[in-house]
């Protein structure tokens, strides 16, 4: 971006960009991941403030900014999102993602018994992060697959939904609204997101079988939808006249009425030229003022 535009302050200056998301660490900083027997015995303790909203040690594939950077630099003229990691996420860290998964159904009171304890620690670190200003709250927990769960709607609604209602209460209580990023397939269980209290939804990634129009039609009243151009089958797949029809759709369906953030759905691919990038936030942009000024 910065060789063949500029800086990304000046890309988001030019674009109307105004959500700046920055983030905390993983949970675990262990530098080893544990047996699950030993999960429940991790020392988590009170977060240590200093560290967790201003941590540097980004790995080469996530340079991100921390939550005091973050609020200082950006807290003045944009909305500051403070991104969490969920339930499953966190876990993931500690057992590995497919030991993680397998356990949801092997050692249920086991893992019951830790996401307790990890979603008491998460509070702290929601609290944290309100106090420093961001002004929105992220958990980000991917519980869809291709045009599937990860898991049974019923399995989430016993074992992960109570302890993610939680940390959405935390945020709530403090009048932080919530944002949901969750990739893929999560449509079964987008009523259960709303009734806990979410109020916006990343990324609906229309790849892994999100339709918009269902989406709209059925929950548009209810809640923000934040995203909808996908990398996969949008951004990566268009370019020209085809992405800006693409765009056009996007914002025909999910504008009217209000409740939408577009937003590219994931990361921007390395493959993605630059070009293309500033040609889509463009014609957002172009949309998005005959939305505001309702001449659409």
């Amino acid at each position: 971006m910065e060789e063949v535009y500029g800086t990304h302050d000046k890309f988001m200056e030019e674009f109307n960009i105004d959500i700046f998301t920055c983030y905390v660490p993983w949970p675990n900083q262990l530098g080893k991941q544990v047996e699950v027997e030993d999960l429940t015995n991790v020392k988590l303790g009170k977060p240590k403030k200093e560290f967790w909203l201003e941590y540097n040690d980004w790995n080469e594939d996530f340079s991100g900014i921390n939550i005091k950077k973050g609020v200082e630099k950006y807290g003045d003229n944009k909305a500051v999102i403070g991104h969490i990691w969920g339930i499953i996420e966190s876990t993931s860290t500690f057992l590995g993602i497919e030991n993680c998964w397998a356990n949801l159904a092997l050692e249920q009171d086991l893992m019951r018994t830790w996401f307790d304890k990890l979603s008491d620690w998460l509070c702290y670190i929601i609290e944290d992060c309100i106090d420093e200003g961001v002004d929105i709250i992220t958990i980000s927990d991917d519980w869809g697959g291709n045009n599937n769960m990860l898991f049974s709607p019923d399995l989430w609604r016993e074992l992960i939904a109570p302890y993610t209602e939680k940390l959405v209460k935390t945020a709530k209580n403090r009048g932080v609204p919530v944002n949901l990023h969750s990739d893929g397939y999560i449509f079964d269980i987008v009523p259960d997101i709303i009734d806990m209290g979410f109020n916006m939804l990343h990324p609906i990634q229309e790849s892994a079988g999100m339709v918009p129009e269902l989406l709209k039609n059925n929950f548009g009243d209810k809640i923000t939808f934040y995203g909808s151009l996908d990398t996969v089958e949008g951004l990566n797949l268009y370019d020209g006249e085809e992405l800006k029809n693409y765009i056009k759709k996007r914002f025909e369906i999910y504008a009217p009425g209000g409740g939408f953030i577009f937003n590219t759905g994931h990361f921007v691919q390395p493959e993605i030229p630059i070009e293309r990038l500033i040609y889509a936030y463009d014609i957002a942009n172009q949309y998005s003022k005959l939305y505001t000024n309702n001449k659409f």
